[in-house]
């Protein structure tokens, strides 16, 4: 299984690929309402961006403050 942790507008997201299963899926762990998939990588990388942006886009036209983000990327160099 490949894993990767990414981050989006201050937001962070990991990205799946299980051999057992077709593609890659992708959550938020602070939004739990956000899942998302694509057939390659680059894909879910682009899926996860859009459904972000969609989904604060509709919290902000409803007038819903955003989720807090409790989670932060940590980048360590060697």
């Amino acid at each position: 299984m490949i894993v990767t942790t990414q981050s989006y507008r201050g937001y962070v997201f990991t990205i799946r690929d299980d051999p057992k299963e077709p593609g890659y899926t992708v959550d938020f762990p602070d939004i739990q309402e956000i899942v998302t998939s694509h057939d390659t990588l680059a894909g879910a990388f682009a899926n996860a961006c859009e459904a972000l942006d969609l989904y604060l886009e509709t919290l902000e036209k409803l007038g819903q403050p955003f989720p807090k983000s409790r989670h932060r990327l940590v980048v360590q160099t060697p």
